[in-house]
């Protein structure tokens, strides 16, 4: 007996009564695309892949990787010329970390085909976590020379070129990347990062690219308003515009304790706004109270507006939670040395 015949066979039995479980008939008929309908198409063709594969599908449209996972494994038993199940089947493991199970499923994709570029990127993948880049680099360049036009691959080229150390071949690759898919959000992110290490104003296109692409975007709010609060210059009105960039992500995220911390900064090293600075400093403490950067902070500004004690207290709260603070440990040494 083959392995999909023992394997159908414990299919058939569990799909005996499956329909009584779920609530998909109405006035005892059955309803198309249920799990009713779907087991009773598989027992009209049991050696039919495609029928494992729609109920594979029904499965990941409620969450059910485990059972989805099941019968993407029937289709690939029945049919293991099929690379799409056995890419996907290889996603899932992934996700669940069976990573030998994933890379089993890509490696036998490429047994199939060996130009088949979704198997050959997702290895790639595992290669860069793994920190084997020249395997990496191989299997991105072999898929490339399969379809010159995915994006996928020169992004994961950059990231490549990125864990390497050449920032020039990385922001080559991501540039490649969004002039193949100019909806390539991360892409966007990653080039504005890299022009933003080079202190170059370009990386205010990118990221400004990236929050058109994804409006509510948090990271890439957060990254353009970093970077006008650090590149500010004589353009004061640039602290002005981060501030307005932090108040958009508190008005999304309520609970962002960075937000808070970076406004209470901004107003504290760049506006000599103390009293502000106070004020966001406190609430970014009552929204992560062990934040010790935020209570060092927020003895900078209490200190000075001239409240030495309470400045103190402030300190100390930093060095409650992280004794080896230096910062707070400095300040500390400075106002009881007054």
């Amino acid at each position: 007996m083959t392995q999909f015949q023992v394997g159908l066979l414990t299919v058939l039995a569990l799909c005996t009564g499956c329909g009584a479980q779920a609530p998909d008939t109405e006035s005892g008929v059955v309803i198309q695309d249920s799990l009713s309908w779907l087991n009773a198409r598989i027992l009209e063709a049991p050696m039919n892949p495609d029928r494992y594969a729609d109920r594979a599908a029904f499965h990941l449209r409620r969450g059910e990787l485990g059972k989805a996972m099941d019968d993407l494994a029937l289709v690939v038993q029945a049919d293991s010329t099929r690379l799409d199940a056995r890419q996907t089947l290889g996603e899932l493991r992934f996700g669940v970390q069976d990573f030998e199970g994933a890379v089993r499923e890509w490696e036998g994709a490429l047994r199939v085909d060996g130009r088949y570029a979704p198997a050959l990127l997702s290895l790639a993948k595992v290669d860069v976590l793994l920190r084997s880049y020249d395997p990496a680099l191989k299997r991105i360049n072999a898929a490339l020379q399969a379809d010159d036009r995915l994006d996928e691959a020169y992004f994961l080229k950059g990231r490549l070129y990125l864990e390497t150390g050449d920032t020039v071949k990385a922001a080559s690759s991501f540039q490649t990347a969004v002039e193949v898919n100019p909806d390539r959000y991360e892409a966007f992110i990653q080039l504005g990062l890299l022009y933003a290490a080079a202190h170059d104003d370009l990386a205010l296109e990118y990221f400004r690219t990236a929050r058109s692409l994804r409006p509510n975007s948090i990271e890439a709010l957060y990254d353009e308003a970093i970077f006008l609060q650090e590149h500010a210059g004589q353009d004061t009105s640039r602290y002005g515009a981060a501030l307005d960039l932090y108040d958009r992500i508190l008005a999304l995220d309520r609970s962002n304790a960075s937000a808070a911390f970076n406004k209470g900064f901004v107003f504290l090293e760049y506006m000599a706004d103390y009293g502000n600075a106070e004020r966001w400093f406190d609430e970014a403490i009552a929204l992560l109270p062990r934040y010790h950067q935020a209570h060092y902070n927020r003895g900078l500004a209490i200190e000075s507006q001239g409240r030495s004690a309470e400045a103190l207290e402030a300190y100390d709260a930093a060095l409650a939670i992280d004794p080896a603070y230096t910062p707070a440990a400095i300040a500390k040494g400075r106002v009881l040395g007054r």
